[in-house]
């Protein structure tokens, strides 16, 4: 059995400081280790495949080369807070202001906007993946599942910001909720499954995101590592059920 995960940075080690994440604490490689302690040589193969930056267009980008050619079996898909955050630039943007030639403009234009960040995010209400193109690029991808061979697509949600990143982007809470919403739409109870992670996570107590408000700590690497291996062990190892008799004469109908 092949296991695909294709992840933004939540899925990656991190550097020292700030809330470093060693690559021995990130969750595909505990979900590794504890299935081939319990499995032994029957163990699943994990492919990680983060990606730092990634959206859900990075996820149908990549859909060929990794989870078809690698005939995987299983997908874990763990993208989304990198669509929905509140911008100031996009990301063509963002590479212009970067290359500019003339130093003393590049350092004026991001001092002004790290004074100014919440009055451009509010005026401006900018993303990278719109909720409406996000909707239809996941559903894309439904569609990819249902078409392949795979025997289960799941899905991992988006963790809502604390207030402090809130005050600093506001609507990013907003943009959580409606992006999750979308996620929890696609779900079918046979192929396409979800881990509200985000519930998970509001659900125990102390902290469990890095300093930055958006990147999960080693706490809660073995929460969803503990929970990914509990579907994979369960209904998520099963083959794709054919449909009921009943669900047969349905569809013939």
């Amino acid at each position: 059995m092949k296991i695909v995960i294709l992840a933004d940075s939540l899925a990656l080690a991190r550097e020292e400081g700030g809330g470093g994440i060693p690559f021995e604490a990130t969750y595909p490689y505990l979900l590794d280790q504890s299935l081939r302690k319990q499995l032994g040589p029957d163990s699943p193969l994990v492919i990680e495949r983060g990606r730092r930056a990634r959206t859900i267009e990075g996820v149908l980008e990549d859909w060929f080369e990794q989870v078809e050619l690698k005939t995987a079996d299983m997908v874990i898909v763990h993208v989304g807070i990198v669509d929905c955050a509140p911008r100031v630039f996009l990301r063509r943007e963002r590479s212009f202001i970067e290359t500019l030639r003339l130093k003393w403009l590049r350092k004026f234009i991001l001092n002004f906007v790290h004074k100014h960040r919440r009055r451009i995010v509010l005026l401006r209400r900018l993303v990278y993946v719109p909720p409406g193109r996000f909707k239809q690029l996941v559903e894309k991808m439904v569609e990819k599942a249902r078409d392949s061979k795979i025997r289960s697509l799941l899905l991992i949600n988006i963790i809502s910001p604390p207030d402090q990143l809130e005050e600093r982007s506001p609507g990013f809470q907003d943009n959580v909720r409606t992006y999750n919403q979308i996620l929890a739409e696609q779900v079918d109870g046979r192929l396409i499954h979800l881990i509200d992670l985000d519930r998970l996570i509001q659900q125990q107590s102390g902290a469990h995101l890095t300093i930055d408000g958006v990147h999960i700590n080693e706490e809660a690497h073995k929460i969803l590592a503990q929970e990914l291996e509990a579907y994979i062990l369960g209904s998520g190892n099963k083959s794709r059920a054919a449909p009921s008799a009943e669900e047969a004469g349905t569809h013939e109908e």
